[in-house]
């Protein structure tokens, strides 16, 4: 160990000392410290350089402000003259706690950097505590302070034995020499240890630890020392990455990219993965939950009911009694709801108001499911009612839904209209304790929708003028009826007359009203006959079409709604001359406020080929067209023939099997049983059909806003084959028949 001592004679040191009475004042700048005015326990005084244990000399007090002071054990002169001198003892101590209390006294207010020494900093800048090379223990150099201001930067400094390649004295190290040390022995995780290569210490700058916030050998980051890489960059589109733990990868748990089926991240959801969640953890009741396109959850179809408050009859609990009270009732309710209730005690009738709060018709459907949820019905039987609030029964229904549950649709209800609900158990004389669900669905009629609703002509989903329907939604090339014309005479007299194609509107006032109108054909022709609510639509309806000859005789009617839900539609040859088309409401008890009628003569698309067994050899005769017809020839109870069909996207198809000769067998009187199935072009069936069509002919309708057949409903743009067979259920002639196949593509 090197130890570097300053003597000066006694004489020297006296005269320092001035005179202030009969005190003495130390010149601090050139003092010899006595021991006897130092802690004796203490081997060094503020200021003495010792060696330290790493090797690498250093001071025992940097911050001290004094100079070089050196400490002589053995001049027992010195400590003799001092001891006697309490001016001595004095100034020395006053000279430590001055510096202490500097130090603790000065505010640092910028920090490291500012050249004041604040504690717990060793130095700043140019401030070094009067400390240099050689107080550090070195032999020359210049003394700088660590960017830090936590250490001195010996870096400057220099031990004269130091890059001899031989290791010796103080140095911890010289050129390659490392003493068998490297940068895990002093406490790193790896990295390069290397020598300085004046001060002969060790540079430890090439070592590193995962943890220490600084990227290094084979670290791929550290800490929060990512090395630029973020979510994107690692494949993703958002999130935030972190480091893993050995600093050997970066962790991306916490970022995702929407879509990728893949949940993961700030996600509630990817696709089908919900991360277990359903409509009841997102507090409904009921009802399928989603993923939306943003990966959060989607609770469009979740239900949450509402509780039914009792009472809400009159409060008199009468079995087999009507317990009717508009006062009581629950709600209104104007908008969709599903609504919690129970039948209980026995004889219990649960009251609902529902209001049309718009200036439009609203389509109102009333449907009763069990607790299990909608789509359900199990061992509950219930019985639904519609009234006025002078309890006027309009409509009842037992069991139209699911099993013994009941169900209203299509009821036209007016603008700002008010109607009563009555819910009770069928017989009215069993209590259902389990509860009942009530679902309540009110769709208002909006002009521009693209369904013509109730009160609407048409609706081709815009508001524009001279595009056959108007901006009211009614029709623009449309002729509307003559009243009176409920006979063939008064038919005749209103002057209305058609050749064939054309549009009529009418109105079925007062009950037990009827509408005809005249036909004359130059040649006999193929028609298609069918009315709407709206163009194109049935919703809330329940018509019936005849066909009158001139005399007055009726041809052919459809009493049995074979068009779009309760409308009718007759695919009939009439013969050349008049003939008439009667409308009336089916049953002549309620009125019709608005119909719409459409008479479309269909095109001969020709006869069928055979060969024509599979969708590969399939005919071409109605590939491209609408309201058009094939001849067929079903002579061979096994036979199959297909047609193809090209349909715009959006597009929804109507076909039908009627009579190819009338007088050998017809629809009607069964002689013809046929099926009709509908095929996608990688021949997935779309649509099969028996006897939808008159008597046990088929057919196939997916037109309407509720249609017959959804598989050939709103289709997409393409290919698609229809396959006519007899039925499964044909037995003898009527599995072998000539027929006609009518097709009509249209929108909806």
């Amino acid at each position: 160990m090197r130890r570097i001592a300053l003597y000066l004679p006694l004489s020297a040191a006296i005269a320092s000392l001035t005179a202030c009475g009969d005190d003495a004042v130390v010149d601090t700048t050139a003092s010899t410290t006595d021991t006897s005015t130092t802690d004796d326990s203490t081997s060094t005084s503020p200021g003495t350089t010792t060696a330290p244990t790493t090797g690498v000399p250093t001071t025992t007090d940097p911050t001290t402000t004094s100079t070089t002071t050196t400490t002589d054990t053995t001049d027992t002169t010195d400590t003799t003259t001092d001891s006697t001198s309490t001016t001595d003892t004095t100034t020395t101590t006053t000279d430590t706690t001055d510096t202490d209390t500097t130090d603790s006294s000065t505010t640092d207010a910028s920090g490291c950097g500012d050249g004041v020494i604040v504690d717990p900093e060793v130095c700043d800048g140019a401030a070094l505590a009067d400390q240099d090379c050689i107080s550090q223990g070195f032999d020359s150099g210049t003394l700088a302070c660590a960017d830090d201001c936590s250490k001195f930067d010996i870096s400057g400094c220099v031990l004269a034995s130091c890059g001899n390649g031989v290791l010796e004295g103080a140095e911890a190290c010289d050129g390659d020499d490392l003493a068998g040390e490297d940068c895990i022995s002093q406490g790193f995780e790896g990295g390069e240890l290397t020598c300085m290569d004046n001060t002969c210490v060790f540079e430890t700058s090439a070592c590193f630890s995962c943890g220490d916030g600084s990227i290094n050998g084979s670290e791929v980051c550290d800490g929060d020392e990512l090395g630029g890489a973020d979510c994107v960059s690692e494949g993703f589109e958002e999130g935030t990455v972190t480091c893993a733990a050995d600093c050997g990868s970066i962790v991306t748990t916490e970022c995702s990219t929407c879509g990728d089926n893949v949940l993961a991240g700030a996600e509630l959801c990817d696709g089908a993965l919900l991360g277990g969640q359903t409509c009841k953890t997102q507090g409904a009741d009921f009802g399928t939950l989603k993923c939306s396109a943003d990966c959060g959850f989607d609770l469009s179809a979740c239900i949450t009911a509402v509780e039914e408050t009792e009472p809400n009859d009159d409060g008199m609990v009468a079995t087999i009694t009507n317990d009717f009270s508009a006062a009581n009732a629950n709600g209104p309710f104007s908008v969709d709801t599903l609504i919690k209730a129970k039948i209980d005690p026995v004889g219990d009738d649960d009251i609902f108001a529902v209001q049309n709060p718009g200036n439009t018709p609203a389509i109102l459907r009333l449907e009763t499911f069990s607790m299990e949820g909608p789509g359900n019905c199990v061992t509950i039987d219930t019985v639904v009612e519609l009234r006025t609030a002078a309890n006027t029964l309009l409509v009842s229904n037992d069991e139209d839904g699911i099993e013994h549950c009941s169900l209203i649709s299509g009821y036209i209800m007016q603008p700002n209209e008010t109607l009563y609900v009555r819910v009770i158990d069928f017989g009215d004389n069993t209590a259902i304790t389990a509860g009942y669900l009530l679902d309540i669905q009110i769709d208002p009629v909006v002009c521009g929708d693209g369904w013509a609703g109730p009160g609407e002509q048409c609706d081709d989903g815009n508001l524009a003028n001279g595009d056959g329907c108007s901006s009211a939604c009614a029709l623009e090339d449309a002729t509307a009826e003559i009243e009176p014309n409920n006979t063939n005479a008064l038919a005749d007299a209103n002057g209305i007359v058609s050749t064939g194609n054309g549009l009529f509107t009418g109105s079925v006032m007062p009950v037990g009203d009827l509408d005809r109108f005249r036909f004359d054909l130059a040649a006999p022709q193929f028609l298609r006959f069918e009315s709407f609510s709206g163009l194109n639509n049935c919703i809330g309806a329940t018509h019936t079409l005849r066909l009158y000859n001139g005399a007055n005789t009726q041809i052919i009617a459809d009493t049995a709604a074979s068009g779009i839900a309760g409308c009718a539609a007759l695919v009939f040859p009439l013969p050349a001359g008049t003939s008439y088309l009667h409308f009336e409401e089916t049953g002549n008890n309620a009125v019709v406020g608005s119909y719409v009628l459409e008479a479309r003569t269909l095109t001969d698309a020709g006869t069928e080929t055979e060969p024509n067994e599979t969708s590969a050899a399939a005919n071409l005769n109605i590939q491209n067209g609408s309201d058009v017809l094939v001849y067929g020839d079903h002579s061979v109870a096994t036979d199959s023939d297909y047609y193809r069909i090209d349909v715009p996207a959006g597009a929804s198809l109507r076909l039908e099997i009627i009579e190819g000769n009338r007088a050998v067998e017809t629809c009607e009187s069964n002689g013809i049983d046929s099926r009709i199935t509908l095929y996608n072009a990688q021949g997935v069936e779309l649509a099969n059909d028996d006897d939808s069509g008159r008597g046990f002919c088929s057919a196939i309708d997916g037109t309407g806003t509720s249609p017959l057949h959804a598989g050939a409903h709103n289709l997409a743009a393409g290919t698609y084959y229809a396959q006519v067979r007899a039925s499964t259920l044909a037995n003898g002639a009527n599995a072998q028949f000539i027929y006609r196949l009518a097709a009509t593509v249209r929108k909806p």
